[in-house]
């Protein structure tokens, strides 16, 4: 296979995913000619070991390819989507508000990608959750304080920069203030450009001044600044992002395959109008395969050949990239498993976040675990959550019970008998269903307990006389801490 130095330097423009837990063939090729990137999935992994080996496979094809996942600790896992991660997450963190720990565990997180030889981190997230409805963000964020969110994704990146892995914040200039998820729809943020500079950007200008290494654009509008989705508007990238935030790193794109920015032509369209704003690597998402890649890479070809792009800002574009790997580890046989340190922080991040409305219940024995199950969205994916597994373990005389839209409160209650009430929730006040569930048991079971282990926004119902113990994430220490707190082994703050 020839491949000719254009080609080699389209190919450096992008970051692209393979199927399963071994590279197929075409796909080394690929990256021994130029490819510039691979991002891991939870598809591509399966244990410590195999990463491992797997990124050491693809450093046999190439050894400078840059390796990149989303790894943010809490809810977004890939290292750990079987089992839950260990690390605490991102509101979590936020809520305990002690930059120390939130450096700690993003330093133990960056430790398993350094020893498995994975260079960048898509994390941490810098947005402002300022809409309790937003579909996508919630406990992805450290909070709706923006000064807050400054303080704690500069201790982020400094853990992450300690444990020799490159950062890439996100998703700019801000996904907080939406209620639609972009990789369903377009999200428009419909505020003024002074908001925008006193709230969306406030730490995306804070990470850029204490050096963050890459950053990656979201898919929706700004219409105070740009017609164009940010992914793709020259305005956002190029005189806001580099000119007056003085941004030299790289700009990595959010996935072109999310129909935020593909509904228009696809992903080969939006790279070559994502590479023509100023973007440098394009995320290729979660599910291209080699007949895709080669058609993003034959789009950016015929732009270039019709002069929609230059062959100067797609070498531009392969150097800021290239340049993610410049300090990166190579593999040490295996990211560790959660050691101690990590353990304490996160564990302590759990604990110290915890809240409760009204007072928890004192001696709950023998309860009916009621999880209400909502459909988990595109980031997150189906990773393990809950404090079932925790509460069986100090009382193996409860019982869990599953719950969805369908679940009535009467076969709840009949499954139930005498036993007293736990009820898990996740963002109930965007599943009406949940609310309703907990509501209906409340009036026969007013004992009852509810775990949100999601985002805490406000009840909807403002005379709810049931105890909540609020946990900001449904990592596996949050579903620790709130078993604990059940058992009245920790305090959770008012």
């Amino acid at each position: 296979m020839q491949t000719s130095s254009v080609d080699a330097l389209i190919d450096r423009c992008l970051l692209a995913p393979f199927p399963g837990h071994i590279p197929p063939a075409w796909f080394l090729r690929r990256i021994e000619h130029g490819l510039g990137g691979v991002c891991l999935f939870a598809r591509n992994v399966a244990s410590p070991d195999q990463v491992t080996e797997l990124v050491t496979t693809l450093r046999s094809a190439r050894p400078d390819v840059v390796v990149a996942l989303d790894e943010e600790g809490g809810d977004v896992t890939r290292l750990h989507a079987a089992q839950g991660s260990p690390h605490a997450g991102h509101a979590t963190l936020g809520a305990a508000d002690d930059v120390g720990l939130t450096r700690s565990v993003a330093h133990a997180i960056g430790a398993e990608l350094a020893a498995a030889g994975i260079d960048v981190d898509l994390a941490p997230c810098l947005d402002v959750n300022s809409d309790a409805g937003n579909p996508v963000i919630g406990v992805r964020s450290f909070g709706a304080d923006p000064h807050l969110v400054a303080r704690h994704g500069i201790a982020f990146i400094e853990g992450l920069h300690d444990a020799g892995v490159r950062a890439c914040v996100k998703h700019f200039p801000g996904h907080g203030d939406t209620t639609v998820d972009s990789h369903l729809e377009l999200p428009t943020i419909m505020v003024g450009a002074d908001v925008l500079w006193e709230r969306e950007l406030v730490p995306f200008e804070a990470a850029i001044a204490a050096g963050v290494d890459a950053v990656m654009p979201s898919h929706l509008l700004v219409p105070a600044l740009d017609s164009a989705p940010a992914t793709v508007s020259p305005r956002l990238l190029g005189e806001v992002l580099r000119g007056e935030l003085g941004f030299a790193g790289a700009v990595v794109t959010d996935a072109l395959d999310m129909r935020g920015i593909a509904r228009d032509g696809g992903m080969p369209v939006a790279a070559v109008h994502a590479l023509a704003a100023g973007a440098d690597l394009c995320c290729l998402g979660a599910v291209a395969d080699a007949e895709d890649l080669s058609a993003v890479h034959h789009a950016i070809a015929g732009a270039l050949a019709a002069g929609r792009l230059t062959e100067d800002r797609l070498t531009e574009a392969a150097g800021r990239s290239a340049r993610l790997r410049a300090t990166a580890a190579r593999p040490t046989g295996g990211f560790p498993r959660a050691d101690t340190q990590a353990t304490d922080a996160s564990c302590a991040a759990a604990r110290r976040a915890l809240r409760v409305e009204g007072s928890l219940p004192a001696g709950l024995r023998a309860p009916l675990v009621v999880i209400c199950r909502p459909p988990a969205n595109i980031a997150v994916g189906a990773v393990p959550w809950g404090p079932a597994a925790d509460i069986l373990a100090r009382d193996p005389s409860a019982e869990t019970l599953d719950a969805g839209p369908e679940t009535s409160a009467a076969s709840v209650l009949a499954t139930a008998r005498e036993r007293p009430l736990v009820v898990v929730t996740r963002e109930a006040h965007r599943h009406p269903w949940q609310d309703a569930l907990v509501a209906a048991l409340s009036r026969s079971r007013p004992g009852l307990v509810e775990v949100e282990m999601g985002w805490p926004a406000p009840r909807r119902n403002a005379d709810a006389g049931w105890p909540r113990l609020l946990t900001f994430g449904a990592a596996r220490v949050n579903a620790t801490a709130a078993a604990a707190a059940l058992a009245g082994e920790v305090r959770a703050w008012r």
